[in-house]
């Protein structure tokens, strides 16, 4: 029984362990990278203004999607109701 750990032998238990181990460091990555990105989302304003910018000339500019598929409902309703 000498050199076996709980039954088994030493390089049946290194393929579970280093597959933990991994599995360890690849989720503290994961919420490391999350968490980081985060912050840098909330201090830097450069993309958000830039969203921002657009969709006032959007407003201003001409129409909106939602507001041209209304007036064309409308026009629908108008030619369908006068049959």
């Amino acid at each position: 029984m000498a050199g076996k750990i709980f039954g088994r032998t030493p390089g049946s238990l290194s393929a579970p362990i280093a597959a933990f181990s991994m599995a360890v460091i690849l989720c503290s990555y994961c919420v490391s990278s999350i968490n980081t990105a985060r912050r840098e989302a909330q201090t830097s304003s450069g993309p958000v203004d830039i969203r921002h910018k657009q969709s006032t000339t959007d407003k201003a500019g001409s129409p909106s999607w939602v507001q041209k598929a209304l007036d064309e409902s409308r026009e629908a309703e108008k030619r369908g109701g006068s049959k």
